[in-house]
């Protein structure tokens, strides 16, 4: 009877330790959700950013170093990966009008260009 009785003890003493414990145990705070810090839509003014250009046009024809495009698209598009990444789209005119604006106009320095040809075939 009396090791019953020290048993029975021994197990309720572990029961009130073990509660104890977990009563006293806190759980971990939920951090409340941070909205982005940057607002969608918003232009930040930044320095210039060095940018590719894609300009569409119906036709073109390349004569020794000079590539004439014809029918081009009014609106061109710009992206650039590094440092910034960034793309959107600005008007060919627009873009016209920066080529000879600064010390490194396409004057000075020529632009490097990819042309990519895509042919309907009709049958």
């Amino acid at each position: 009877m009396l090791t019953r009785n020290l048993v029975c003890a021994v197990l309720l003493a572990g029961t009130f330790y073990s509660t104890a414990g977990a009563a006293l145990a806190q759980d971990a705070s939920v951090k409340p959700h941070v909205p982005l810090q940057k607002t969608i839509g918003v232009v930040t003014p930044t320095a210039p950013v060095p940018s590719l250009f894609v300009l569409n046009s119906a036709g073109a024809t390349l004569q020794n170093d000079k590539l004439t495009m014809t029918g081009v698209s009014a609106n061109s598009i710009v992206f650039a990966d590094r440092p910034v990444r960034s793309a959107g789209h600005v008007t060919t005119e627009q873009f016209i009008r920066q080529w000879d604006k600064d010390k490194d106009n396409f004057i000075n320095d020529p632009p490097n260009a990819t042309i990519s040809v895509v042919e309907t075939v009709r049958r």
